[in-house]
């Protein structure tokens, strides 16, 4: 608790120093009077920010939140030319919401916990909300940033509200819902790589004050940005295609109803993967293409992948949502539907070797039920409470074939798993201007999981020996105890102790079925102020925290002469995770925004499994240093047309691909701009760039033992131009 006090004394004396991007978060169903009021007139100063994070009664002004929320609204990702969660990762302090070794997977990690790996038995550290359906699988999870009413990334375990294994943070997306006003959105682009786009999103009233629908569509393709040395032709060729339907009925003004709908398909080659060789590891093998005399190309964008692979990945989602105002407040009733599908081939070695190519088949599926009422029962007490359930299965089905097609490998694996949790946060307000928070969740966890290793299956998978049904069964009980003080007009201070987990399970991806492993368990402290100044023209606000991790759950990859690389998780680790975060904004002079954060992340393990110095070893993927510089820009013409543009640079220090830190990424920046051009008819001119630097990076990367090394690098330089009409 000292080193945590310390910690925020320094994070308070050093705040002249950091940052945050502005932001407008998307209001909760049926509150958007209450967003409007809250807004300021152009020109007064930074405007406020609506979030719905806490899932009150009422959207809540993000400064006056006692909770870390980064928040960025549809208008801001368009400007920075924003297309999924990575994106949202780079302006957030300490979150690194990365791609993994597999099309479509998400490795999200926030304030040093996450996930490293694509086994679809892990359940996510970082929880992904789309119109608040929990996502499941990691599989079909970064998803497109595409007519959208904003995300919101809240730091931290989110025991109480959200629960569910969100020991990292919590992701929310909100899509853009029906309304009753005739609208109509278009976008073509073009861009390096052959890359050709096209959305088009259409809002009708279909009964006037009632019935409302909306209808989103979104195609975008390439030829890939990464040259072929194998072929001479490009490589990483993707093509995506979204529909997203939607429905609003308010039959009374005090209920409306929200049916959703998506289809997401992605398609084309497999993730790009840069064989490395010669050996990189100090001490390593003599690997199979050191034997063949493959040398990596001195072009860090050139791949040479023996076999292109492809990766088709499909995800279905629906999701009704009814909003009941009752006495003091709203009852909420939200189910979802989620179902992806993946089939996927990648050169895993990344050479003209055959040495390791990689054959996914993963189906899961599943849904949710939350039903929740939040209330202002009066001046001094509001409340949210409410049950939710979960319900999921998957089979998930690999291939090997390795080392010159001299062993070829099957696996499959299949888990059923179900979730019930109660919940209750309260906020107490003994005297003005200060609050109390109190808040619990009680959850319960039941997993059954069959496992055919290695060696147990089919090369085609066709036929299999199942070993099991095995059972996995826990509860837990998460609270939350926080304070807050409102100085009148003024900063808002605030501090909380915060337990959560990650329920615990089976490692399914191989290896011979085992007894399970633990829940993770963490108990965090946090602290900061929100701020604003000079007539709300600078805002800026600091958090510092303190993470202590019990049973962590590790994914652990090895080296294997059969198998070419294992995978097993196991409660393996004790850890202390600390840090600080600082957001500023501020307004020079009417029209320019200029945005800095800065994220500081210290995570240490206290013990290890077979670790003799546990001290020493670095998290996977956890970059002790993040950061993020923008400016906004826009002005508005005597004509009556407005021009503007955007600059932003995301920085990343060191990280470690591996548990072993033998593999690593060097510290790198990330710049981005955008310039447009807006009629007053409607039609916006855009030009943009992405990596403008040409940065050379890789988001994750691994040795394979006597297969060699791989890399995963990152997109080089891309560009292009973009048409919008709104009518």
């Amino acid at each position: 608790m000292k080193t945590f006090i310390k910690l925020l004394s320094a994070g308070v004396a050093c705040s002249a120093m950091t940052a945050a991007m502005p932001a407008i978060a998307a209001d909760a169903a049926g509150q958007e009077t209450d967003a409007a009021a809250a807004a300021p007139q152009a020109g007064t100063g930074i405007e406020d920010i609506v979030v719905t994070g806490r899932k009150r009664a009422r959207s809540e002004a993000l400064q006056e939140t006692p909770v870390s929320i980064t928040a960025l609204s549809s208008a801001q990702l368009e400007r920075a030319v924003s297309k999924d969660l990575t994106d949202v990762g780079r302006m957030t302090p300490n979150a690194s919401l990365q791609p993994s070794a597999q099309r479509g997977v998400q490795n999200f990690a926030i304030r040093g916990m996450g996930v490293s790996g694509s086994t679809p038995s892990d359940e996510p550290a970082v929880g992904i909300f789309q119109d608040g359906v929990y996502w499941g699988s990691n599989y079909g999870a970064l998803g497109e940033l595409f007519d959208i009413e904003g995300v919101e990334i809240l730091r931290g375990p989110q025991g109480t509200l959200f629960g569910r294994n969100v020991t990292g943070g919590a992701v929310t997306v909100r899509s853009a819902r029906p309304t009753q006003e005739t609208s109509a959105k278009m976008m073509l682009g073009a861009g390096n790589g052959l890359m050709l786009e096209g959305s088009a999103v259409a809002n009708l009233p279909v009964v006037t004050d009632t019935l409302a629908a909306r209808v989103a569509v979104l195609t975008r393709r390439n030829d890939g940005l990464f040259k072929n040395d194998v072929t001479g032709g490009s490589y990483g060729k993707t093509s995506t295609f979204v529909v997203r339907p939607s429905l609003r009925w308010t039959p009374t003004p005090d209920a409306d109803i929200t049916l959703l709908g998506e289809f997401y398909h992605q398609y084309g080659d497999s993730v790009v993967v840069r064989g490395i060789s010669p050996n990189t590891v100090p001490g390593g093998p003599l690997t199979l293409p050191e034997k063949e005399g493959y040398v990596t190309p001195s072009d860090y964008f050139t791949v040479s992948p023996g076999d292109a692979g492809f990766s088709n990945v499909k995800v279905y989602f629906t999701m009704l949502e009814a909003n009941f105002n009752i006495g003091p407040g709203v009852l909420t009733s939200i189910t979802g539907y989620r179902k992806v599908r993946a089939r996927v081939l990648t050169d895993f070695d990344g050479t003209p070797s055959d040495g390791f190519l990689q054959g996914v088949r993963n189906d899961q599926h599943q849904w949710s039920s939350e039903l929740r009422y939040a209330a202002d029962l009066n001046d001094w007490l509001s409340m949210t409470a409410g049950g939710y359930y979960f319900d999921q299965s998957f089979s998930f089905g690999e291939t090997r074939d390795l080392n010159n097609h001299a062993s070829l490998l099957g696996t499959r694996s299949m888990l059923d798993n179900s979730s019930f949790a109660a919940f209750a946060e309260v906020d107490i307000k003994p005297v003005t201007n200060l609050t109390v928070t109190l808040g619990g969740r009680y959850t319960e966890e039941k997993k059954k999981a069959s496992s055919a290793p290695f060696g147990a299956c089919s090369f085609d998978l066709t036929t299999c020996t199942f070993t099991g049904p095995a059972h996995y069964k826990g509860d837990n009980f998460s609270p939350k105890i926080g304070v807050s003080y409102q100085v009148d007009q003024g900063p808002l201070f605030f501090a909380s102790m915060t337990k959560g987990f990650r329920s615990g399970g089976f490692a399914l991806r191989g290896t011979a079925l085992a007894s399970p492993y633990d829940a993770e368990k963490v108990t965090a402290y946090e602290a900061g102020f929100k701020s604003d100044w000079l007539d709300r023209h600078l805002r800026l606000n600091v958090s510092a925290y303190y993470n202590k991790y019990k049973d962590l759950q590790r994914t652990v990859l090895a080296p294997d002469p059969l198998l070419g690389v294992i995978q097993s998780v196991f409660n393996a680790a004790d850890a202390e995770i600390k840090g600080a975060e600082f957001e500023l904004t501020a307004i020079p002079f009417d029209g320019l925004t200029l945005g800095a954060t800065y994220g500081y992340t210290r995570a240490r393990y206290k013990s290890f499994l077979g670790v003799a110095d546990p001290g020493s070893r670095r998290f996977v993927r956890v970059p002790e240093h993040t950061g993020n510089l923008s400016a906004d820009y826009e002005t508005a013409l005597s004509n009556g047309d407005k021009a503007g543009f955007h600059v932003g640079g995301a920085y990343s220090s060191k990280y470690y691909y591996d548990e072993a830190n033998l593999l690593s990424q060097k510290g790198y920046w990330l710049v981005d701009a955008n310039i447009y051009y807006r009629l007053d008819s409607g039609l916006t001119l855009s030009a943009y760039s992405r990596n403008i630097t040409n940065t050379k990076y890789s988001n994750w990367g691994s040795t394979l033992g006597a297969l060699g090394q791989n890399m995963f690098p990152g997109d080089p330089r891309t560009y292009g131009v973009r048409m919008t009409a709104e009518f």
